[in-house]
């Protein structure tokens, strides 16, 4: 490696992506293969406000989107991709 931290930087991007890729295309089979994703969705929440008790109280909620997968934006797998 140079002492240029910006070449530094993009040599171990391209010997990361390289250990990733060669990950990808001969897996170890012992190796846990589970990836993992979050996804929201959203809900409309109504809310009436109740006088005698000074607070709002749940009055509907409307699911307003569908599950749907996540997109995969990075790997945290053990091949440091």
């Amino acid at each position: 490696m140079t002492d240029d931290p910006e070449a530094t930087l993009e040599q171990w991007k391209e010997s990361m992506q390289a250990e990733h890729a060669e990950a990808i295309e001969n897996p170890d089979p012992e190796a846990d293969h589970r990836i993992e994703g979050v996804a929201q969705v959203s809900y409309r929440v109504t809310f009436d406000y109740d006088p005698e008790a000074d607070s709002l109280e749940r009055a509907d909620r409307e699911q307003v989107e569908e599950l749907a997968d996540p997109e995969l934006l990075s790997c945290a797998c053990a091949s440091a991709g």
